[in-house]
């Protein structure tokens, strides 16, 4: 269980003068030095260290991560702009519960259980719009506002009524656009559970962002070790050398917070920076040169890329030539400090989501997990664009899916980059750590995470196995 250990006892990053640690880097922040996000420090830090390998592809532990994870916590399944159309609706699968999202009016989104109240018959079984919810076995139907308009043969089902016959809905709130559901009717509202989470990022202004790319890759590992790799920044030096000359691994920042009914756990690194794993004679002007050619190719192409003078703030020189091209790209000021222009910001919602607050890699991510097989799960991203002001809002990219063995930078290049070239160095360890984690020291078959940068990883594993343990227990009650 978590335990608050003694600050001195935790290294919080390794850097040099040269290359600082995070908040040493955002300490300098001229162009919104009071942004609420700079200055947030986790009130968690988390201890346990080692886990059995077997939370990973037991079966017994999916199924109860199922009743006392999935079905008590706030899930984001989606947003507005997936069903722009009154009478749109879609399914959502989480694991083998399966739950329908419906746009029924004006403003208005629902959520349903996926299944017939007559004999379970799913509703739902893709995107689609109808003026009605009918199901296609017996034809029972309802309103796409949940009521009942009719039962064929009524005269045989006297006990079901309009006043009692409606579809049993599940708790749905919004925030930015996003989806969110609970099926715990008893939660904290999502607003309570996302703690900060609203307050950080108010100028990204998700609400008015639209998907620009999005894809659902099947993987072959579990669904909390495909989270797991994008918890951590450790893996970069190994898994991804190309952007050590430029983002600071070792120097990042992680923190963890307990919110109203939830967690939050946030994993920074800093951008234009040499990491403390790149050789001690990395140029600088060169690295934060790399970033900024990266960063134009990829999001501003043709946008004439600048030359940074060496003797200036190369961050705050990238910071305003990203200011200039986002304007010229957007129509609309990049009104937020360098670090969010620059770095990558990890919010974790527990249990399965993040959001990116980060011009340089707009992303939302969401893991799910398979219906029947925990070795195996999915991998959801999005990337989200500013609508230009005084221009109608482009539809939502339609979501590709992608197979296990499908590259990610082949499918999705045009959408994100190098990003997409990144993907798939990730994708290329997780089936791997999925096969060893079976293969485990039968004496002791535990990992063994770092104190302070596996920190949300040991958060996250802490909680569940808690959720799991007093689920039971009132159970047994």
């Amino acid at each position: 269980m978590n335990k608050m250990v003694k600050k001195s006892e935790i290294t919080k990053g390794f850097g040099t003068k040269d290359r600082p640690v995070t908040q040493e880097v955002w300490n300098n922040e001229v162009f919104l030095p009071g942004h609420a996000s700079l200055h947030a420090d986790g009130a968690i830090e988390p201890d346990a260290r080692h886990f059995d390998h077997s939370i990973y592809f037991d079966p017994k532990v999916a199924a109860l991560e199922h009743t006392y994870v999935w079905e008590k916590s706030w899930l984001y399944v989606g947003r507005e702009e997936d069903l722009p159309e009154i009478g749109d609706r879609m399914p959502v699968n989480v694991g083998a519960r399966s739950y329908m999202i419906v746009h029924a009016g004006e403003d208005q989104f629902f959520a349903y259980y996926n299944s017939c109240p007559h004999r379970g018959t799913e509703l739902c079984d893709k995107k689609e719009n109808a003026a009605t919810i009918r199901c296609p076995y017996h034809g029972w139907e309802w309103q796409n506002g949940g009521k009942l308009k009719r039962i064929p043969s009524h005269w045989d089902f006297k006990e079901i009524t309009p006043n009692n016959g409606g579809l049993p809905k599940v708790r749905l709130e919004r925030w930015g656009g996003f989806l969110f559901i609970n099926a715990d009717p008893d939660a904290p509202s999502l607003l309570d559970a996302l703690g900060m989470i609203p307050d950080h990022f108010k100028e990204f202004d998700y609400a008015n962002r639209y998907t620009y790319g999005h894809f659902k890759r099947e993987m072959n590992c579990n669904w909390k070790v495909a989270q797991e790799a994008f918890q951590e920044a450790y893996h970069l030096y190994a898994t991804h050398p190309e952007a050590v000359p430029f983002a600071g691994d070792a120097q990042g920042k992680y923190d963890v917070w307990e919110t109203k009914g939830s967690h939050v756990g946030r994993n920074s690194t800093y951008s234009a920076i040499p990491s403390a794993h790149a050789p001690a004679d990395t140029d600088p002007v060169a690295s934060a040169q790399m970033f900024m050619q990266a960063t134009g190719d990829w999001h501003y192409p043709g946008y004439p890329v600048a030359e940074l003078d060496p003797k200036g703030d190369l961050r705050a020189q990238i910071a305003n030539w990203i200011r200039d091209a986002f304007k010229e790209k957007h129509g609309r000021d990049a009104n937020l400090p360098d670090a969010i222009l620059l770095d990558s910001l990890l919010y974790f919602f527990y249990p399965h989501s993040c959001f990116w607050l980060s011009e340089a890699v707009p992303f939302t991510y969401q893991f799910w997990p398979h219906a029947t097989d925990p070795n195996k799960s999915y991998f959801e991203v999005r990337m989200l664009y500013p609508v230009n002001p005084g221009q109608e809002r482009p539809a939502a990219a339609q979501c590709v899916n992608l197979g296990p063995n499908d590259s990610i930078f082949q499918a999705m290049q045009a959408e994100f980059g190098f990003l997409a070239y990144i993907f798939d160095q990730d994708c290329g360890n997780l089936p791997r750590v999925q096969r060893g984690a079976h293969s485990a020291n039968i004496e002791n078959p535990t990992t063994v995470l770092g104190a302070y940068q596996e920190s949300i990883i040991s958060h996250w594993n802490t909680v569940m196995i808690r959720a799991i343990e007093e689920g039971i227990a009132a159970r047994a009650d």
